[in-house]
């Protein structure tokens, strides 16, 4: 749909200021996008960790089967758990777009094998049902880290993945 909306083009955003300083704002000489992320990690524990949802949120992910033989409602649990994942991303976006200035609906294609990377360091089976929040802030660190890295040693980027896949075995 935003291929459609932007007839696949890049979209400069340049106003209002207020939304460039999300992306390169700073409040108490702690860049903005930081606090959105605490926000985000500290909201997804507790919801996770200390909330009826997040405990069915775990147990249909370690088994649906059983989850729905106790009494838990899979289907809405993954529609919720979807519309969750839809809003973080849409958070993600606006801070991505705030910070380039720019808007392409293709911006963060790739991601996905640095995110799932970052989870898997973290500790959360891909299997489903075992994993923490604070865990997968590690493994997003620890990720950050290895990209920087081999940044630094100016290794070319077509051998990032490698590199990533190597850390995963």
């Amino acid at each position: 749909v935003a291929m459609l909306v932007s007839n696949g083009d890049q979209i400069t955003i340049m106003q209002p200021s207020q939304f460039l300083q999300i992306g390169v704002g700073k409040f108490l000489g702690i860049p903005i996008p930081i606090y959105i992320m605490a926000t985000l990690v500290i909201a997804s524990h507790i919801l996770l960790q200390h909330t009826v949802f997040g405990r069915r949120a775990i147990a249909v992910g370690a088994n649906e089967v059983s989850a729905k033989l106790s009494g838990v409602n899979p289907h809405r649990t993954i529609i919720t758990v979807y519309i969750i994942s839809s809003v973080t991303a849409s958070i993600a976006g606006i801070v991505m777009a705030s910070l380039t200035q720019q808007a392409y609906a293709m911006n963060a294609t790739g991601y996905e094998f640095e995110v799932i990377t970052a989870i898997v360091i973290g500790g959360t089976s891909l299997m489903g049902g075992k994993g923490s929040v604070a865990g997968a802030l590690i493994g997003a660190v620890m990720v950050g880290f290895i990209n920087n890295g081999l940044n630094l040693l100016d290794m070319p980027s077509a051998y990032h993945p490698i590199a990533t896949g190597v850390v995963i075995l």
